[in-house]
């Protein structure tokens, strides 16, 4: 079902239906945005205690390293006049079926840090993410899926997608083994329109049924492509196959869903706090997200199922 953007009505009613442990969700999401971890700015204190905040969840979910004894994969990317680092978090439940092919989760930990007096906390962009990443690893850990799946916390998105854009050019698994990828970047501001946006279906022949199945069974108002919220249209200024890290897979024609809610008012401003998140709305999209996962992983995936019309 596609609903319609000027439905506000049918948009109204959240109600989560308990398919995550919401507290750990929202305990999770108020740590990562919290004024101790400094806007979590590429290369900061804040960064690396945002880093060691995932890598500690992902040991008390029991996910495994990936090709390393630790759960950091640091990289190195270009600024003007020399060469700076962040630190991608890697972890992964294996497969119980396809246990050699990989479905990647990406969100991105780092923000835009402190300007003067003022912190970025970046809850919903992209603490919200990154939180909802750890409890699909919970779900994900209890009940695996047929294919591995990798979860990787980016670095660096917010300068140029590097984190996303080292894993693919020096993965740690050939990238003939990955299928796919989800990307979860800014889930929780959804007051005032209750929607959530999902781009990429054109990227695999399966993915038009697997968001109309995924909504059908959800609670949330589940838009395709995400649009302009002020007009009602795609946002041709905006390109959103390379707005979040799912554009370094796609690169690679690797099929993608990214998963997320419009630019609002807070977006990249200090306004953008834990409190401002409605919780209904954002375990609402964090299942919706949860159950997108799990269809995906009943796709029969050949190499390089890719359109030339991804939108």
């Amino acid at each position: 079902m596609i609903v319609s953007l000027s439905a506000h009505s049918q948009c109204a009613d959240v109600s989560p239906r308990g398919l995550i442990n919401d507290d750990s969700l929202m305990s999770d999401l108020y740590a990562l945005a919290d004024d101790m971890m400094q806007g979590r700015r590429t290369g900061t204190r804040g960064a690396a205690m945002a880093r060691q905040y995932v890598a500690a969840r992902f040991t008390e979910i029991g996910l495994q390293p990936v090709a390393r004894d630790d759960y950091f994969h640091p990289f190195d990317y270009p600024k003007v006049g020399s060469d700076i680092s962040g630190v991608n978090v890697l972890g992964v439940v294996p497969g119980d079926g396809f246990s050699g092919r990989f479905i990647v989760v990406t969100a991105h930990y780092d923000h835009l840090g402190k300007q003067g007096g003022r912190v970025f906390n970046g809850a919903d962009d992209n603490a919200s993410g990154v939180a909802a990443m750890l409890a699909l690893a919970a779900s994900i850990k209890q009940q695996p899926l047929p294919y591995s799946v990798l979860f990787l916390a980016t670095d660096a998105e917010e300068k140029g997608l590097y984190g996303a854009k080292a894993f693919v050019e020096s993965p740690p698994v050939s990238l003939d083994q990955i299928v796919a990828n989800l990307n979860l970047d800014m889930l929780g501001q959804g007051k005032h329109r209750y929607k959530l946006y999902i781009s990429g279906a054109g990227s695999h022949p399966a993915f038009e049924q697997l968001i109309d199945d995924t909504e059908a069974l959800g609670t949330l108002c589940i838009i395709k492509g995400h649009r302009d919220v002020r007009r009602g249209y795609v946002n041709r200024r905006n390109n959103y196959r390379q707005a979040s890290d799912h554009g370094a897979f796609l690169r690679h024609d690797i099929p993608y869903l990214f998963v997320g809610v419009a630019e609002h008012g807070t977006y990249h401003t200090d306004e953008d706090s834990a409190e401002s998140i409605p919780p209904a709305f954002y375990q609402a999209a964090t299942e919706a997200s949860l159950i997108l996962l799990r269809k995906m992983a009943n796709i029969t995936f050949t190499p390089r199922q890719v359109r030339e019309d991804v939108p």
